[in-house]
């Protein structure tokens, strides 16, 4: 089968439950068919995915050769391995090269993720994640703009994140525990308390300060409107806005891929 094509046709409907863990997706995934394997599902990931290096051990997965990651910080090189299959419920793709590194580093006394799924993987399906009720559907349609709060997104899930000082880009980023992070610059423009420092965060390739303030103009995420919104901003800080899991598991997420559309909306 050439490369990346689904291997099965699924019903209408396949609805794959999910554990949400400190503000993580987790899925029970297959490689090679072997598995479950807990594996990370990851929106702000690009590609198909990522493999641990204890799962690249134990399945004996051959190296296919090295690319580069960056956190917005730093940039490090990172091995490729080949896998003949993944699956994630009815998504089966073949003949991938993923990511392999070590991703349960500072992970004491939990359980250890495989992998990540990659949103590339589930480029061809009308995808859902309902944080509410902890599943994932996938289906065959789309979107339409303007229905029921459709908007077009930009590259990487980005939507306009609307402030009184203006709107601004932001990727929606599942796999990102934060609720809303915004760029250090842009927070001292905003109404809001004062910042306090809640520790030290671990990025892929870094690690940064954390600072929080609450923000006492509206915000809008999509077609969301919230108050007294939280934000989130680091030092050394990303130069992009990024919308996790914190602020997405109150809503329905909703991306069409195929149309570069996604809707986030109320259970």
């Amino acid at each position: 089968m050439p490369s990346g094509l689904q291997a099965r046709t699924p019903s209408v409907v396949s609805t794959v439950p999910f554990e949400l863990y400190k503000g993580h997706i987790f899925v029970s995934a297959y490689i090679n068919g072997a598995g479950p394997y807990r594996f990370g599902f990851d929106t702000g990931a690009s590609g198909d995915g990522r493999a641990d290096a204890l799962l690249t051990a134990e399945l004996s997965l051959p190296k296919a050769g090295q690319s580069e990651t960056s956190d917005g910080i730093r940039t490090a090189t990172v091995d490729l391995v080949a896998v003949k299959s993944l699956r994630l419920g009815p998504v089966e793709k073949h003949n991938l090269e993923l990511v392999s590194r070590d991703y349960n580093s500072g992970r004491k006394d939990e359980h250890s993720i495989m992998g990540i799924i990659g949103r590339d993987f589930v480029a061809d399906w009308l995808v859902t994640i309902d944080d509410p009720k902890r599943t994932i559907n996938f289906r065959r349609g789309h979107l339409r703009a303007g229905h029921r709060g459709a908007i077009h997104y930009g590259p990487s899930f980005s939507v306009p994140v609307c402030f009184a000082t203006g709107c601004f880009s932001a990727k929606i980023d599942t796999g990102s525990s934060r609720s809303i992070v915004i760029p250090k610059d842009l927070a001292a423009k905003l109404s809001g308390g004062v910042p306090v420092h809640l520790g030290q965060v671990k990025r892929t390739n870094s690690s940064a300060a954390l600072y929080e303030i609450t923000v006492k103009e509206p915000v809008r995420v999509g077609g969301v409107k919230v108050r007294a919104q939280k934000v989130l901003y680091t030092d050394p800080s990303d130069t992009v806005i990024n919308v996790g899991s914190d602020f997405l598991k109150d809503y329905v997420l909703t991306i069409d891929q195929a149309n570069q559309l996604l809707r986030i909306s109320k259970p």
